[in-house]
């Protein structure tokens, strides 16, 4: 649900909040055994909670009384919520920090951290490489010496519905094996194939997203697609095969090529979307092998229905 803000006598938008409700216990055994009573419960969260990136209010810059137009869109956020009813909490990962007065001002405490690690890939490709995990840089090298490569996609309106049906989800299998099918994080996982219909007809076109795949002797064994906006490249959803292609460093070739070809596209930056909470993950610190800066970015939440939340909860409990 984007909430907007218009200039009427220049007939344009100056504002935007883009803003998505789920249900709260969506992730959670309590959807699966009383939707009913989980309906009645709803989160509103700018990202959408399953896709990185960064939400919240975005005004124009330039425009005056930036201020007004900030507390125009929460202003509606709130009424809109206050009659819906069903909604409990609004988490907001915002673009900026410089959003934090505003975003307090109105109700929205900072209560977290979102991390992530930034590649520069102005400087020379074999400097970048110097920085890497020493076993990347021979894992990369040792991939390409055996024959993979790497490809972007020249049919994507076909080639989008083979990285769903195959590449999507095996990665909802290896999830279901490496959680012991863990309803909340299996279910965390699972994108609706609309959502990659959007990236096929209003995204691919553009170049604002792009699909490459890993071949390895004639067969794709990897595939990612990453998104494109400004001066930064964000990496995207990756799924490779695994068992006797496993030691083949797929994953990790897909991500040097994404650092080759932005550098060769002008790209400043390589932003690998997010690490993990914990910094002994695996996540954290195979992300962690390729030298990115850490960046961090405020959570912010203001809740409307504190109470009947953490009574739900205990219920259950």
């Amino acid at each position: 649900m984007p909430v907007v803000v218009e200039d009427e006598k220049e007939n344009k938008l100056v504002g935007i909040f883009p803003l998505f409700v789920r249900i709260f216990f969506e992730d959670c055994k309590v959807n699966k055994y009383l939707p009913g009573i989980s309906r009645n419960f709803q989160l509103g969260c700018s990202p959408h909670n399953k896709l990185y990136g960064f939400g919240g209010p975005c005004v124009l810059s330039g425009v005056t009384d930036s201020d007004i137009i900030y507390n125009l869109m929460f202003d509606f956020i709130d009424r809109y919520v206050k009659n819906k009813k069903s909604i409990t909490d609004l988490l907001i990962f915002p673009y900026h920090d410089s959003l934090d007065p505003v975003l307090i001002q109105n109700g929205y405490p900072r209560t977290g951290i979102k991390k992530t690690a930034i590649i520069n890939i102005e400087r020379d490709l074999n400097e970048i490489c110097k920085g890497f995990k020493k076993q990347f840089s021979k894992d990369i090298r040792r991939a390409a010496r055996n024959g993979v490569t790497i490809y972007e996609s020249q049919n994507y309106k076909e080639d989008i519905d083979l990285y769903y049906n195959q590449f999507q989800k095996l990665l909802i299998e290896w999830i279901t094996e490496q959680t012991g099918n863990d309803y909340k994080k299996v279910t965390y996982a699972v994108l609706p194939y609309s959502y990659f219909e959007n990236l096929r007809d209003i995204l691919f076109p553009e170049k604002m997203a792009r699909l490459f795949f890993a071949e390895y002797n004639g067969v794709k064994i990897g595939a990612l697609i990453n998104f494109y906006y400004k001066d930064t490249i964000y990496l995207g959803h990756t799924s490779v095969l695994r068992g006797e292609y496993n030691d083949l460093n797929a994953y990790k070739l897909l991500i040097w090529h994404s650092i080759e070809d932005g550098k060769k596209n002008n790209y400043k930056n390589l932003d690998l979307t997010g690490l993990h909470a914990d910094e002994s993950h695996g996540q954290y610190r195979f992300k962690m092998g390729f030298n990115g800066q850490v960046k961090e970015t405020g959570a912010y939440n203001k809740s409307y229905r504190y109470n009947e939340v953490k009574s739900l909860k205990r219920i259950v409990k």
